[in-house]
């Protein structure tokens, strides 16, 4: 009987293990996460840090009625190759492993492994320390949220969508809070210039400090002592806060692969095909720790959102359960090939709760034009590369236009006449 282990229980492992089992696999899956948390949904954390995020409840997405054995509390530390399949090391993630089992530490044998650890916040050195945070886990959320409040002083290191979105909701919460990014814009690089300026205006509405182009030189650490706070030091000087929250990225949480002949990219992705297959049979990895081929952008594209999460498990399974279903002594061989179908590419999507209403993004947003339109409900920014052919779109009030223009970038070959309507 085949088996299954999923690392990482996150969104990402979460769909595999249940669409596995809706796909008909009938051997034996086991779930492997470092957090004792119960499998839960990130995205709340920086928008509504109450909300109810066990995916049982948000979602429907029962891992212990899809999977044979669900370890907790225990993390991978390695992944080599035997000659009856794959082996994964484990170590104890924490005392209170939640539904942790001991005989899960040492090592777990699998015909196929899963990656989908997902991603690790960066922290530069010396950084880390009282009441200086980050916010990617239920934890740092419990750690985070419970100190914001009227009054408090919060400087948020970093305008991407997470120090955006902590910053919006800070800021509701009665905080006073300066957001400090050191390029010339907020979500440089994910959105066009003028989305940018466009959200740095709604968030100084809402209260924000926002200060462009002030580059961090280090955050000092609180002292442990009683009234010690942390020091942001910035070329105008030091910067008093009562907490600090560093949101400057993520890098994808897949060091325990050193060693395995898996390949990674530079910031440690792993490379997989459309169906997210590495070159290292039997190996598979999904979500902010894969790096995936797309055939319509001719390029590896990160995972990095909750979208991704979601959806690429969809192509993951069919191509692991079919490739499970051939003999034994025939799966290296077989393990490349394509399948029937071909893999499902979505174009990339990403949303996100800021002052104004919901931002949506979608497609390639870095074109050499901006074709930007507004009106009472909000606005539609279409991008488009140096043809006039439509690359991306972001939109604010506008979700009809998202799913229009997420449509004409999922047809090969978009022409301009597929624009017709989009910014209705």
């Amino acid at each position: 009987m085949a088996h299954v282990l999923v690392v990482g229980a996150g969104l990402a492992g979460a769909r595999v293990v249940t669409l596995l089992r809706a796909a008909g696999f009938e051997g034996r899956i086991t779930l492997v996460g470092a957090e004792a948390e119960p499998p839960y949904d990130r995205p709340p954390l920086t928008k509504q840090p109450g909300a109810a995020v066990d995916l049982r409840t948000a979602m429907g997405i029962d891992v212990w009625a899809a999977a044979d054995a669900v370890h907790l509390g225990m993390a991978a530390t390695g992944l080599q190759r035997t000659d009856a399949g794959l082996r994964v090391t484990l170590a104890a993630g924490g005392a209170e492993a939640h539904a942790g089992d001991p005989s899960a530490a040492g090592a777990v044998e699998a015909d196929a492994v899963v990656v989908a650890t997902g991603a690790s916040p960066v922290v530069p050195t010396g950084w880390a320390g009282p009441a200086v945070h980050v916010l990617h886990t239920r934890g740092d959320a419990g750690a985070f949220w419970p100190v914001v409040g009227p009054g408090a002083r919060i400087v948020v290191v970093g305008g991407g969508w997470i120090g955006c979105e902590a910053a919006t909701t800070a800021a509701a919460r009665g905080a006073q809070v300066t957001l400090l990014e050191a390029s010339g814009r907020l979500l440089a690089d994910r959105v066009p210039p003028a989305v940018g300026a466009w959200l740095a205006a709604r968030l100084a509405e809402a209260g924000v400090v926002v200060r462009l182009s002030e580059p961090v030189a280090v955050v000092e650490p609180a002292l442990g002592v009683p009234g010690s706070v942390p020091r942001v030091l910035v070329d105008a000087g030091p910067l008093a806060a009562d907490q600090v929250l560093v949101a400057l990225g993520v890098r994808p949480a897949t060091a325990w692969l050193a060693g395995s002949d898996v390949p990674r990219d530079t910031v440690g992705a792993v490379l997989v095909d459309a169906w997210g297959r590495s070159s290292q049979p039997g190996v598979l990895a999904v979500g902010d720790a894969a790096a995936r081929w797309s055939p319509r952008a001719g390029r590896h594209l990160p995972g990095g959102h909750w979208d991704a999460a979601l959806r690429h498990p969809e192509a993951l399974v069919p191509a692991l359960v079919g490739w499970l279903g051939t003999p034994r002594l025939e799966r290296p061989a077989a393990w490349a090939a394509p399948l029937a179908q071909p893999a499902p590419d979505p174009v990339p999507y990403v949303f996100s709760a800021l002052p104004g209403g919901q931002l949506q993004a979608v497609g390639e947003l870095s074109g050499a034009t901006v074709d930007w339109q507004v009106d009472e409900r909000g606005f539609t920014a279409a991008v488009l590369d140096g043809t006039g052919q439509l690359v991306g779109l972001c939109a604010l009030g506008h979700p009809r236009a998202i799913s229009r223009a997420r449509r004409a970038l999922a047809a090969p070959g978009t022409t301009p006449a597929d624009l017709a309507g989009v910014g209705g």
